[in-house]
């Protein structure tokens, strides 16, 4: 397999879809509009079609996870052995761990969101590390749709919660009276903090497994043997460790928006 191939050029299709994001979308909606270079060289869609693969290997172990928990006996006695069944509850009780530590009352209701994206981030992240995959979370397209998703949702709970408080909140974050003289200061600096979120949380995801990604691929280069080894542990530390920032950070901005009035 060439340098600059992967198993997604192996896909039929492929090209064809990324000839079809050249002269549809890409250039028009995105180049033209001054936000990159003109006439710029797509190299790859592979964080499209990455997506789609770690979706669709979500929904098969799903599937196949809810097929042996119909067992009533399985469910009431836990399984020795390591498996899909457990490996599935470690994450689960670890987020919710997590969550009830930092988001406090009312946690589980949040646990739909947040672990769909511990799952997809986990998995998108792993991916990257068999040779010939690259994961959707390498490109930024991927993590700042993660993040933003992550923004409306901790912003339509804080106005849930406290209503219009989710914003007076920004202009007086100390809750004193004479912190309104400071809102001429503070809020600017809130809002700009506020909108900021979603894209620290996309460029450090992002970073992150570029990085990775490029140091496993160099030394898998030098010796495709015995070098890489330690590398690809060190990935799946990285994999996990990533994930487990995101979703941590995504419970902090959940709790802070949801529980400023006590605040």
């Amino acid at each position: 397999m060439g340098h600059h191939l992967s198993w997604y050029d192996l896909i039929p299709g492929y090209h064809e879809f990324l000839d079809f994001l050249r002269q549809n979308f890409l250039h028009t909606v995105v180049f033209n509009g001054g936000i990159m270079p003109k006439n710029p060289t797509i190299d790859t869609a592979h964080h499209i079609i990455a997506a789609f693969l770690v979706f669709f290997i979500l929904i098969v172990i799903s599937l196949f996870v809810k097929k042996k928990l119909r067992d009533v006996e399985l469910l009431i006695i836990p399984s020795k052995n390591f498996n899909v069944i457990t490996f599935f509850e470690l994450i689960l009780e670890t987020l919710l761990q997590i969550m009830k530590d930092i988001i406090g009352k009312d946690y589980k209701r949040h646990l739909p969101l947040i672990g769909s994206l511990a799952l997809f981030i986990l998995f998108s992240n792993l991916l990257g590390i068999i040779p010939g995959f690259t994961p959707p979370t390498d490109n930024l397209n991927t993590t700042l749709a993660c993040g933003l998703l992550v923004f409306i949702y901790f912003n339509y709970h804080g106005f849930r919660v406290n209503g219009l408080g989710h914003i007076t909140h920004l202009a007086n974050p100390v809750g004193a009276w004479w912190g309104w003289f400071l809102s001429p200061l503070l809020f600017p600096v809130e809002v700009v903090g506020l909108l900021v979120r979603p894209f620290s949380l996309a460029i450090r995801l992002a970073g992150n497994m570029i990085g990775d990604h490029k140091v496993l691929l160099a030394f898998a280069g030098i010796m495709p043997i015995l070098v890489p080894l330690p590398f690809f542990v060190l990935g799946l530390l990285v994999s996990i460790i990533q994930t487990g920032v995101f979703c941590l950070l995504t419970c902090v901005y959940i709790s802070l928006h949801t529980q400023e009035e006590a605040h």
